[in-house]
């Protein structure tokens, strides 16, 4: 945690949605226990690094994850969530890296 900000490197990448959301969700009831989660608008980036052998992971089913996991713990609802850019990169390991943060002002952009 940085102020508002959360930045989080999971090391390890399972293809079981539901096991990778309990692990990170028993990791903030563990590491934060004295955050409070908060109401505004979120921005959430995920990044999903993968190596040719690890497995492929669908980017709608680990954004899920992912945002379910912090429900509770950084926002208090997912529906909070304004932005959100999950992106799959060719990486050493297989990891998941996640930032959230409150949103300071949405900007929309203009058409050309």
């Amino acid at each position: 945690m940085s102020g508002d900000e959360l930045n989080l490197r999971v090391d390890a990448v399972t293809t079981q949605t539901r096991r990778f959301k309990s692990l990170i969700g028993e990791f903030f009831r563990l590491e934060f226990k004295r955050a409070r989660p908060k109401w505004g608008p979120y921005e959430v980036t995920i990044e999903i690094q993968r190596t040719p052998q690890s497995p492929t992971h669908d980017v709608d089913n680990v954004a899920k994850a992912v945002l379910d996991a912090l429900t509770g713990v950084v926002f208090h609802d997912d529906s909070q969530v304004e932005r959100l850019l999950v992106t799959k990169v060719e990486g050493d390991r297989p990891r998941i890296a996640v930032t959230a943060r409150p949103m300071s002002e949405v900007r929309v952009l203009e058409e050309a």
